[in-house]
């Protein structure tokens, strides 16, 4: 019995997709957990009765994906993916730590620009402004 229901907690049941056929209570999960026992009853090994479901319902049955071909990289794209943010994280936390002069990168309050350059801009906006009047124009 315990490996009948190891062998329920890996097949996912067709009719509602997310739960393993020893969690579903539709009557077609239930059927599938008689056929297993009843595979097991006749000798039949795990791989075979995952197998015979494999056909019947196609590898969207299985809970999880087998490790070939291209399921291989729902395998290994987790682990791959945690290490690349871990190392990420690590740069970001290191590059926070470390002082810059004060023109590179962030704010500079030194930095101002030339009077003749401020008087040009508000001249600008001065005749920007003189040709308008009230909220919506003229």
């Amino acid at each position: 019995e315990t490996i009948a229901q190891g062998i329920d907690r890996r097949l996912v049941c067709p009719v509602c997709p997310g739960e393993t056929i020893d969690q579903s209570q539709v009557e077609l999960a239930k059927q599938m957990q008689v056929i297993v026992r009843e595979k097991l009853r006749t000798g039949e090994s795990e791989e075979d009765i995952l197998k015979f479901f494999v056909e019947r319902y196609g590898e969207s049955v299985l809970a999880a994906p087998s490790k070939q071909g291209f399921n291989l990289i729902v395998w290994l794209f987790p682990p791959f993916a945690a290490i690349i943010f871990l190392l990420v994280l690590i740069i970001v936390i290191r590059d926070l730590g470390t002082k810059r002069p004060k023109g590179q990168f962030g704010r500079n309050k030194e930095r101002t620009l030339p009077v003749e350059k401020l008087d040009n801009y508000l001249l600008m906006v001065d005749e920007e402004l003189a040709g308008r009047k009230g909220i919506f124009g003229k």
